[in-house]
């Protein structure tokens, strides 16, 4: 039920926030085009964040990471949608967890969630500016990773840095991670900070011998949001032998006892 009301809502959102802001494949103009599209996008190269980035749909570009998990790019006022209907799927599953678990801790996780939402639904969406300056650039990073970590572990990572000692023009920025371990979970937010020179990190990590895991990373500024989500916990090595040094002619194992054994001895 929670799910139903959830999506309900989502979906009412996502048009009628697209239709406040006069662009949306729920009521977009003929050929398909509105007026953000037709100012053209920036594209994530032209944003800085590098090479590989594949266009999924108006504002949306993902390329698969280095660590072979897919990362998200959303990029202007149809990117910010994308971004939060990514957000909405992180409420579901922590609101999932809460009711699970029941917890004033879990209960505090799923408001801290839905105020992050609430930031982001509000926030102006900015274009960069297009004077350029070979003397004065502002400096914007983004951070968005999920991935496995140590054995059986997940980890997530977001952060936004933003200096510009060129001009007035200020950024606002948030970050979110989670990490969840069956109905456990672990989280992080920060922001929103608007300022000439700002800085906001999260960081999330936990682990499960035997429950499947989860990790969430989300980065907010201005024009564009980056995040990434991860399933894969983090690869345990076998036990290192504890058996030797062993003497001359003899040697470590003999089938599943560990001790030093003759060299030439058969195993049971």
């Amino acid at each position: 039920m929670h799910k139903h009301i959830r999506n309900v809502f989502a979906l009412s959102f996502l048009c009628a926030a697209a239709s406040a802001l006069t662009l949306s494949a729920c009521d977009a103009p003929e050929g398909g085009a509105t007026p953000e599209s037709q100012s053209t996008l920036r594209t994530p190269a032209e944003l800085g964040l590098g090479d590989g980035w594949v266009e999924q749909d108006q504002g949306l570009w993902s390329r698969i990471g280095a660590d072979g998990v897919e990362e998200f790019v959303g990029v202007g006022a149809p990117g910010k949608l994308h971004g939060l209907a990514s957000l909405y799927a992180a409420e579901e599953h922590l609101a999932i967890a809460a009711e699970a678990e029941g917890s004033e801790t879990s209960q505090a996780q799923l408001a801290e969630i839905r105020a992050i939402i609430v930031d982001i639904e509000n926030a102006e969406i900015v274009a960069p500016s297009d004077e350029a300056s070979f003397r004065c650039q502002a400096q914007l990073t983004h951070t968005a990773l999920a991935g496995p970590a140590s054995c059986n572990a997940v980890q997530a990572n977001a952060g936004v840095t933003y200096n510009n000692a060129c001009n007035a023009t200020t950024e606002t920025i948030q970050t979110y991670t989670y990490a969840t371990c069956g109905v456990v979970t672990t989280t992080h937010s920060c922001g929103p900070k608007t300022g000439l020179s700002v800085g906001c990190g999260s960081y999330s990590t936990l682990s499960s011998a035997t429950s499947s895991c989860q990790s969430y990373a989300y980065a907010a500024s201005n024009y564009y949001s980056t995040w990434k989500i991860n399933d894969v916990k983090g690869y345990c090595a076998p036990p290192e032998p504890t058996c030797g040094p062993c003497p001359g002619n003899y040697d470590c194992h003999c089938g599943d006892y560990e001790g030093c054994v003759p060299r030439n001895q058969l195993c049971n």
